[in-house]
Formats: C-alpha cells, sequence, structure tokens
C-alpha cells in the first residue's frame, strides 16, 4: 500500500482514483475526482487506460504496469495524461494490486496526483515545520544567552563561556536564517499564504501547548499569493498563536480567528484573540526585546523584524479584558502561472 507520508496528501491534492484490469481497461472510477483532467466519468469507463496517456509516454507506462505486475508493493511513478482539450499533464501515480475486488485477478488501482498540487502541498508542510523550530529554539536559545552574559559578566575569564556564546550565536545565526527571508530575495516565486497558514495549523493541532484554543481561519477566497518566505510566515503565525493560547487561559471559550483578506494591492492577515489584553503603557513597549509581560517578549521582537524583511508591517491593537488583535500586511504578488 501507499507509504503514509504520500498518502496524506490524497485528501487535499488534486488527483484521480481508478481501477484497471489486468489488460489495463479502465473498469472503475471514483466519480469525486473522475474530472481532475477534464474527462467525464461515463468517457472514462471501458477504455484504455492507455487512451488517456501522452503518445510519447505510453512505453513508459508499458513498462510500469509490467513492473506492477505480480508485485505486491506499490509503484510509484511519474505519468503524462491528456487533459480533455489534449494538454499534457505530469501526475505523480501509484499503482498497486487490488486484493479483494470483483474484478479480474491482477487487477491495479491507480491514483494519480497533479504534481503542481503535491508540491505545493509538500513546501507548504515542509515550511511550517522549519517555521516551528526555528519559534521553539529561538526563545531558549536566547535565555540561554542572557546566562551566558551573566556568566561572563561575573567571570570575564571563563573560557568555557566564551565558547558557549560562540556556539550560541552560530545557533542564532541560523535559527534567523532559518526563519527569515533577505529583502534581496523579494524577487522569489509568489507564496499561498492561505496555504503556508493551513499547513501551520495542522501542525499545532493536537499540540499540549494550544489545548482548548479554537482556532478559525477565514479567508475571503480560497488563495491569497504575496512575496513571503513561508518559514518566516510560519514562524510569526506560531508565535501569534502561541500568544494567543498564553492570553485567553481565563477566558471560558479561549478563541483566536484568523483572517484573510486582499484588498488594494496588500494582503492583510489578522488575528484575534479574546484573552486578557494590555492596557496603554504595556502597549508602548510591546515589541521590544525582552519585554515579558502579555504579548511581549524576544518572540514579537523577532516577528516584527520577519516581517519587516518580508516587506510587511506589523500593527497591535489591545485593550484590558477585551482581547488583542495583531494585523500583518504584505504586498499581494499575481498568482504563479501555470
Amino acid at each position: 500500500m501507499c507509504k503514509p507520508a504520500q498518502c496524506r496528501y490524497l485528501s487535499n491534492a488534486s488527483h484521480m482514483v481508478l481501477a484497471i484490469t489486468p489488460g489495463g481497461m479502465i473498469r472503475a472510477v471514483d466519480p469525486r475526482h473522475a474530472r481532475t483532467l477534464g474527462h467525464d466519468s461515463a468517457a472514462l469507463h471501458g477504455r484504455p487506460l492507455m487512451d488517456f496517456v501522452a503518445p510519447g509516454h505510453r512505453e513508459h507506462l508499458l513498462r510500469v504496469l509490467e513492473r506492477t505486475a505480480g508485485n505486491g508493493a506499490a509503484v510509484w511513478e511519474e505519468v503524462t495524461f491528456l487533459t480533455a482539450d489534449g494538454r499534457p499533464e505530469m501526475m505523480l501515480c501509484c499503482f498497486q494490486q487490488l486484493a479483494k475486488t470483483d474484478l479480474p485477478r491482477g487487477a491495479l488501482l491507480v491514483t494519480g496526483l497533479q504534481l503542481a498540487s503535491l508540491a505545493s502541498d509538500l513546501q507548504t508542510e515542509a515550511a511550517a515545520v522549519l517555521g516551528q523550530l526555528a519559534f521553539r529554539c529561538h526563545g531558549p536559545a536566547h535565555r540561554l544567552m542572557q546566562a551566558v552574559e551573566a556568566i561572563l559578566a561575573q567571570c570575564p575569564w571563563s573560557e568555557a563561556a566564551e565558547r558557549c556564546r560562540t556556539d550560541l550565536d552560530a545557533l542564532l545565526e541560523a535559527l534567523s536564517l532559518s526563519a527569515a527571508w533577505p529583502r534581496e530575495s523579494a524577487a522569489g516565486s509568489p507564496v499561498d499564504v492561505v496555504d503556508v497558514l493551513e499547513g501551520t495549523l495542522r501542525l499545532i493541532d493536537g499540540d499540549p501547548g494550544f489545548a482548548g484554543l479554537q482556532v478559525a481561519l477565514r479567508a475571503e477566497a480560497p488563495w491569497a499569493w504575496a512575496k513571503v518566505h513561508p518559514v518566516g510566515l510560519a514562524f510569526v503565525a506560531l508565535h501569534l498563536a502561541s500568544n494567543a493560547a498564553d492570553a485567553t487561559q481565563a477566558a471560558k471559550s479561549p478563541q483566536l480567528l484568523i483572517d484573510v483578506n486582499v484588498d488594494g494591492g496588500r494582503v492583510a492577515v489578522e488575528f484575534k484573540d479574546n484573552g486578557r489584553g494590555l492596557d496603554r503603557e504595556e502597549m508602548k513597549c510591546v515589541f521590544a526585546p525582552f519585554f515579558a509581560k502579555g504579548h511581549g517578549g524576544v518572540g514579537l521582537a523577532t516577528c516584527s523584524e520577519l516581517v519587516d524583511a518580508m516587506g510587511g508591517t506589523i500593527r497591535m491593537q489591545s485593550r484590558p479584558s477585551q482581547g488583542t488583535t495583531v494585523v500583518l500586511t504584505f504586498p499581494a504578488a499575481p498568482a504563479p502561472s501555470a
């Protein structure tokens, strides 16, 4: 069967699912995904699978089918199919034998994923993982640096503390590189902000640190393209969600709403919680490093730097007992060409 790391994307990626006989005839089609390539399910049923493969790739498909015959393991191969209007579409396909079916012995289940969609999901997941790594390590590394600096203030001759400071400097630099995006990289490919946020929220699902917090992602459109670094955005989103979890501990129904809107050439991402909020004096230094109360700390200062590095802005509104709203804005970008 398919590996879990590959199958986990089937629910989100654009894909097709069909069964073929040992001779390659299409005998069953999942109607939910029959239109992935623009074909009607009735048009697919009873036709040779080879009819829907680009002519230059049909010999490749024959070799794949021969390799799959008698093979209990799933075989993953790229195959170029033809859409209903004749365009070639590269898909990553899983070929596996059907053990329990009323089809003839040796029938195969073919699951095809559009590579562009799969690549997008993989990129989002990787970005969110790296963002979480940077998020988890950044605060502890800064606290360790403070401790080392305190030791060196008392014992400036300590070679061990000096080595620790050198190693921590290297670690902090690596973390910053994993979560930041230099200004000169602004010409990179646009990123779907909604996609990255969805990937980030999947990571915190089930995390004890966010237990009880109800998070709702509300996007006015299925996508919002901006030239941001996906890891940097994931880092910021994780930190703001963590702040909301801390701030809403006393709330009867802890809640974080994340709204994504595109307006006037800008992508706006709003994080709004129903937590304890901050007063006017606290708001004056909320983005200062090591501001420890409420929503502050090294994390917010880092978030501010990251958002600025990505060409965006960050602002916060808060009132005691009325919750906090953090708004990120980034220049919108056109969707990448197909």
